[in-house]
């Protein structure tokens, strides 16, 4: 089965960013994050969107 949603560390590893990088997208609305009790996750759909936006030029530059 195929994960939906990844931590903040292996999202980093996806991007090919460092993990405070990431918590600090988290904080923006347009970031695919959510809290699931107390960790923060990140879908992996949103993410590959969020990612095509950026690229697309259509959100604020990272």
């Amino acid at each position: 089965m195929e994960r939906i949603a990844v931590s903040v560390a292996e999202a980093a590893e996806m991007l090919g960013m460092c993990p405070k990088t990431v918590y600090q997208l988290t904080r923006r609305a347009d970031f695919p994050a959510f809290k699931a009790g107390n960790r923060t996750v990140i879908s992996v759909e949103g993410l590959q969107e969020w990612v095509r936006r950026q690229a697309m030029g259509e959100g604020a530059a990272v």
